[in-house]
C-alpha cells in the first residue's frame, strides 16, 4: 500500500476566521445603510402618493362642481389626517357618500400604509376647507401642508402647485 503525504501549507485553500468575520461585518454595514435609505425612501414615496391622491381629488371635486352645477366642499381634519366631501351650499351641506376612495364621504390617511403621512395644516381664507362653486370656481385660495410639502391652490381657478 502506498502512503500519501499531505503538505499542510499547500493543501489548505479555505478562508481564515479573520477573513470570514471581516466579510460578515461588511455585509452587516451595507445592509444597515441600505435599510435606512429604504425606510427614508418609503416615507417619501408614501408622502408623494398622499399628495397625488389629494390633488387628484381636488381636480375631481372641481369637475364634479361644474358638471353638477352645485357647490362642493372638501373639509379637512388635521387631527384625524382626513377630509370629508360635502355637496350643497353653506348651511345645507350633506356628505357625498359615493365619493371615490371614501367611506361615507370621508377619505382618511389613518391606516398602516399612510402611517407616516401627516396633514399638518390647512388654510383657505382662515377655514380648513376647499369650496368649489357651481361653475367650478374656487371660493378662496390657500394651502394644505402634508409633512414638509405644501400644496397651494390659486384663487378662482383652483390651479394647484406643490412646493
Amino acid at each position: 500500500m502506498k502512503k500519501i503525504k499531505f503538505d499542510l501549507k499547500t493543501a489548505s485553500s479555505g478562508f481564515t476566521l479573520t477573513e470570514l468575520i471581516l466579510v460578515i461585518m461588511l455585509i452587516g454595514i451595507f445592509a444597515s445603510v441600505g435599510m435606512t435609505r429604504t425606510r427614508d425612501g418609503i416615507v417619501s414615496i408614501r408622502t408623494q402618493v398622499a399628495i397625488d391622491h389629494i390633488t387628484a381629488d381636488i381636480d375631481l371635486l372641481r369637475s364634479m362642481a361644474f358638471a353638477r352645477h352645485d357647490t362642493l366642499t372638501m373639509v379637512f381634519s388635521t387631527a384625524n389626517d382626513s377630509y370629508t366631501v360635502y355637496t350643497g351650499p353653506d348651511g345645507s351641506r350633506s356628505a357625498v357618500t359615493d365619493f371615490s376612495n371614501s367611506v361615507s364621504g370621508v377619505v382618511s390617511f389613518q391606516n398602516a400604509f399612510f402611517a407616516t403621512v401627516d396633514i399638518t395644516a390647512v388654510s383657505f381664507g382662515g377655514q380648513p376647507e376647499i369650496q368649489f362653486l357651481p361653475l367650478g370656481d374656487l371660493k378662496s385660495g390657500g394651502t394644505i401642508t402634508i409633512n414638509t410639502h405644501t400644496i397651494t391652490l390659486q384663487d378662482l381657478t383652483g390651479k394647484w402647485s406643490i412646493n
